[in-house]
Formats: C-alpha cells, structure tokens, sequence
C-alpha cells in the first residue's frame, strides 16, 4: 500500500509546445457540461480565459489561474491546495474532471529510453520516472503488470502496487484508506504528475448532450452522483468502457457503506465488469 507522503501542491507550467497549442485553440468556445459536480456545472474556454457558465450559457468570472498542462489536458487552481484537472477526449467529445489535493512531478531518468506515448501503457513500459517530495527522493516505473513505486530516506523501499488504465495517459492504484492516486504521462513521454485524487466526475461538449435519465429515487445515490452513474452508463452504452470503468469504481467508493445502493450499481454495470 502507498504510505509515504507528497509534496505540498504546485502550480502546473504553460506548456508551449505546438501540439499543446493546437489542443487549446481546438477547445476554444466548446461549452462542457459537468457530470456528478456539486457547484461548478459548466465551463468555457474563450482563447484566453477559462470561465464557470451559467446554466442558459453565459460566462461568468473568469478563473484568475490556468494551464495547459500538456496535450489533452488543462488545469485550474482553486486554492494553496486545492486544484482541478481535466482531461479532454481526442474527439472533443468527452471531458473527465478530477479534484486533487496534491502533486508530484516526475521526469523521465537520464537514459532512459523514451517515445511518444501512442499506446498506452506499453508505450511508458521499463520507464523509470524519478522525483522528489518533502520527505524523500521518488521513482516510479509501469513494468507492464504493476507500477513499482520506491522511495529513498536511509534507503530504497519499494512497492508493487495494482494499477488499472483511468484515462488518457493515466494509470489509477490505489493507497490506504480508500485513497486514490492517478499518474497522468505526457504525450512526448518525458515527464509524468503522480496526483493525490479527491473526486473524479465526468462531462461531455453540449453537442454531445447524455441519454441515461435513472432518477436519484430509483439508483438510492445522491442527486450528484446519481448524474455521474448517468453518465457512466451513456459511456457504457457508447462502448466506451474505460472511462465508464474509471467512473463506477468512482460511484463505488463513493457509496462503500451503501449495500442497496452498491448492490444496484452492480446490476446496472454486469455487463462491464
């Protein structure tokens, strides 16, 4: 299990790269619709400012902080310690939010073959990453069944840890106390962000609008996250089995002491398990 600690929150880099470049003015003016969120329901991006959207399509305030982070990907900062990443499907389609609390950053070891990341995750197999918290010098590496996790004080300790696909470039594992990690691999392959996770929600771009419409009163879950168990079943229906994956083990978490709740998550989702 993964115990040790992380570095305090850091404010991810603009990238300028020209891919990262051509994602951003892709997005510009798509209208998102947030899925299992409790406030922020609906976002823009207008070419220069990221903006909350009411529910008839009006921007509000812009967010004073944003990056790019890396192709597919852009991050908002809420607080000292508290941010967001989202995480944009190839089509424009799809959009996958997450709270995080807490970030490392890695690089890829001097010598360490590497490539641009096509397939995923053979693609980062035998890549050592190496990094640093407060506590202790870091390096992880995918050997193509488990992420190996070390950490050196006096010397190396290291873990094997079960890691499943989460999303694009991401592998998910999971740590005492139901806590969930994601680490989300650059495009070129040459730095990844392990993240400490607090919530994982879904969305789609409004011209990809949902179809699922099971009521709270019916799922037994909350009115949030009865709209993420929504979303994850138009994903299902899609084929889209990953990230429909990544949510009901979300939902799941959520609702670990909810038996009837948890019950009827399973009979909703067989076919996927």
């Amino acid at each position: 299990m993964l115990t040790w600690g992380f570095a305090g929150l850091s404010q991810a880099q603009q990238k300028e790269w020209p891919e990262v470049e051509k994602f951003a003015a892709s997005i510009t003016n798509v209208l998102w619709d947030l899925r299992g969120t409790n406030s922020l329901k609906h976002l823009r991006y207008d070419g220069e400012s990221i903006f909350p959207v009411t529910g008839n399509g009006m921007n509000q305030n812009p967010y004073k902080e944003h990056a790019f982070v890396d192709v597919g990907v852009f991050q908002l900062v809420f607080s000292d310690t508290r941010a967001a990443w989202y995480f944009v499907s190839d089509d424009l389609k799809l959009i996958t939010p997450v709270n995080i609390s807490e970030m490392v950053e890695f690089k890829a070891e001097a010598g360490t073959v590497i490539k641009p990341v096509k397939n995923f995750p053979q693609d980062i197999q035998n890549v050592v990453w190496v990094g640093r918290n407060q506590k202790a010098e870091l390096k992880l590496r995918w050997n193509g069944k488990e992420l190996e996790v070390g950490a050196k004080q006096d010397a190396w300790i290291v873990q094997k840890v079960d890691a499943v696909v989460a999303n694009r470039r991401v592998l998910e594992a999971g740590g005492e106390g139901n806590v969930v990690f994601w680490l989300a691999v650059s495009e070129d392959g040459t730095e990844a962000t392990w993240l400490k996770v607090e919530d994982v929600f879904g969305g789609h771009a409004r011209v990809n609008p949902g179809k699922a419409a099971q009521t709270a009163a019916t799922t037994g879950l909350s009115p949030q996250l009865n709209d993420l168990a929504n979303h994850a079943e138009d994903l299902m229906n899609a084929g889209d089995k990953m990230r429909a994956a990544t949510l009901l083990r979300e939902l799941m978490r959520k609702n670990a002491g909810k038996p009837e709740a948890l019950k009827k998550l399973q009979v909703r989702f067989n076919a996927m398990r």
